[in-house]
């Protein structure tokens, strides 16, 4: 099963749209599923404030473990902003808007906006599509710089 069916599934039994994205590569940096699971919690639903998309924020997280910086070494900084801008360059092509409210065309933090995104069946086709389509960018871009 590719990343990316794997985090359609994850994001499909019930985890939000952040963890199914940081969970599928987080593994392959050491961390445990259940690490990832909890880390990435709190940014799915735009940060639940209809903010920036939670499948790109976990995309952005697992971008960091693999091409991220630690020191201040300003070579290292460098690299880890052009490879990070990199990819928010592809995902406004591939995929357009970076926000969870003018991707879904609802703001998930309102009750009512919510029931009817749920209703018009759109937010979990739209975000499923952001959770794979984010994938899958993210890794022809790791292969790209191996």
């Amino acid at each position: 099963m590719s990343k990316a069916e794997l985090a359609k599934q994850r994001y499909e039994s019930g985890y939000n749209c952040a963890q199914s994205v940081f969970s599928v590569f987080a593994e392959d940096f050491g961390m445990s599923l259940e690490a990832a699971l909890r880390l990435s919690s709190p940014f799915g639903g735009g940060m639940k404030m209809a903010g920036p998309c939670g499948a790109l924020t976990g995309a952005l997280m697992a971008l960091g473990l693999a091409h991220g910086y630690s020191e201040t070494d300003e070579e290292k900084r460098a690299e880890s902003d052009r490879v990070t801008l990199l990819f928010l360059k592809r995902w406004k092509v591939e995929i357009g808007p970076v926000d969870c409210k003018t991707i879904l065309g609802y703001d998930v933090t309102d009750p009512v906006q919510k029931e009817a995104a749920i209703a018009a069946g759109g937010s979990g086709q739209v975000c499923s599509n952001c959770i794979t389509e984010g994938v899958e960018i993210l890794v022809r871009l790791l292969k790209e710089l191996a």
